[in-house]
């Protein structure tokens, strides 16, 4: 049985992306920032990452679904 690499999508790579710069602005802004404000948008910018990460599995899972049901193995 041979293996198939996917293709990656521009949705794949956003999601990705959108995930990984909350989660970067988010950590900056805990570690960084002072003040009860900037604690509260790091942590909204984690939770957005969280969200983002998620989101990118279900389409991944949704992709991987529709290729296959395309082959016939499904």
């Amino acid at each position: 049985m041979a293996h198939h690499v996917p293709a990656v999508t521009k949705a794949d790579i956003f999601a990705a992306c959108v995930g990984v710069l909350a989660l970067a602005a988010g950590v900056v802004l805990l570690v960084a920032g002072e003040g009860t404000l900037a604690s509260v948008a790091g942590a909204a910018l984690l939770g957005l990452a969280g969200i983002a990460f998620v989101a990118l599995v279900f389409l991944l899972v949704g992709e991987s679904e529709d290729r296959d049901r395309r082959n016939g193995t499904l």
